[in-house]
């Protein structure tokens, strides 16, 4: 019986087990439950459910097992995709999920992001270079006004995107409405095409609404802690607004950050974001105040943007601790379609904000005149 498919790949510490037998045991328990006790009617009917061991490769340490999960299981549903391929299992030690192999039918469930690398060039009329973002530091209990003044220095100041800093929540919605008032009225007054990611928070019940209640008021991009509130959440997102996703990867540590249990990097923060539809999305870099392995930030800036059907590539924002001498490394290590995440550094400058911003947008010029 031939089964449209999806592959779960996952890496099991070598404890002495049956690897084999473990294989066939996660086929059968994540899908049909049981297999050798059912009468053959019952087989025949279930069938079509039921995963298949593709590969069994052993090393040293550990063995790499790949199966192929039926799409009829979960459809175009990622939280039933999630629990399908890695849900109870996922409480069992030592096994840790590294990819999901998509299909090209699979794909075509989805529409992925709505602007991507390319539609972010177009909204700020740039059609080359890295982009450079700043974050307001600090974000809570300052007013409405006092944000809006701290993006004008910023967007006079030539840069690309302001964003919120995520732990910033609004229990009265209308503080969100009038922060992101106070920030447009400095964007027009300087002038320019600045993106400003404004967070986004409330009960899930709240979160669509408040999406599309932003874009009425003027919002060109939300900023979204879409592992705290789920991929489903933002896929949902994504069909209910048309202005730009950031993605921030607050709580994802808890998922990825162990060799031998959760989801890896890659996956966590680059193959399924993008799916999902975010157009940007934010991971430590392999420089700043908690820097991650440089192999892995770059396994995750290819699955943002290697061609893939016709899912949009995506912005990769390699962030934290992240200061103006790292810019050129930064260039040579990800190429111009980054987002330079700047934060702390732009707003502890010893000559103030502006001249933080204008000292990473001068890094940036600088390399032109190198290529040049």
């Amino acid at each position: 019986m031939t089964k449209d498919t999806i592959i779960a790949v996952y890496t099991i510490k070598n404890t002495g087990q049956d690897i084999k037998k473990l294989a066939q045991n996660i086929a059968i328990g994540q899908t049909v439950g049981t297999w050798n006790d059912l009468s053959n009617n019952i087989r025949l009917q279930v069938a079509k459910h039921l995963a298949d061991v593709i590969s069994i490769e052993d090393h040293e340490y550990t063995s790499t097992i790949k199966i192929a999960f039926p799409i009829e299981n979960f459809c175009d549903d990622l939280g039933a995709l999630l629990t399908s391929v890695y849900g109870k299992i996922s409480l069992i030690p030592k096994i840790k999920l590294e990819d999901i192999e998509f299909s090209e039918s699979y794909l075509k469930l989805f529409k992925g992001p709505k602007h991507g690398i390319q539609g972010i060039r177009e909204i700020l009329s740039k059609n080359e270079k890295p982009l450079v973002m700043s974050i307001f530091k600090p974000c809570l209990g300052l007013t409405p006004g006092e944000l809006g003044n701290m993006f004008f220095s910023q967007a006079e100041s030539g840069i690309d995107l302001v964003k919120d800093d995520e732990i910033l929540y609004d229990k009265d919605f209308s503080a969100t409405l009038k922060r992101l008032e106070a920030c447009l009225e400095a964007k027009e007054k300087a002038k320019a095409k600045t993106i400003y990611a404004i967070n986004l928070t409330g009960q899930a019940s709240e979160i669509l609404n408040r999406a599309c209640e932003l874009e009425k008021n003027g919002a060109n991009c939300i900023l979204f802690n879409y592992v705290s509130y789920g991929l489903p959440l933002l896929l949902s997102l994504r069909q209910a607004v048309s202005i730009p996703i950031m993605a921030h990867p607050a709580f994802s540590g808890a998922l990825c950050m162990s060799s031998t249990s959760g989801l890896s990097e890659e996956l966590i923060l680059g193959k399924l974001p993008r799916l999902a539809g975010a157009d940007f999305v934010l991971f430590p870099s392999p420089y700043g105040s908690f820097s991650w392995d440089k192999g892995v930030t770059k396994g995750i800036h290819k699955e943002l943007t290697k061609p893939q059907e016709h899912i949009k590539p995506i912005w990769s924002v390699p962030s934290a601790g992240v200061k103006a001498s790292m810019v050129k490394e930064i260039v040579l290590d990800f190429g111009e379609d980054i987002v330079i995440n700047a934060g702390t550094a732009v707003w502890e400058h010893k000559d103030g904000a502006s001249a933080g911003a204008k000292e990473f947008i001068k890094e940036l010029e600088s390399l032109s005149l190198v290529k040049s």
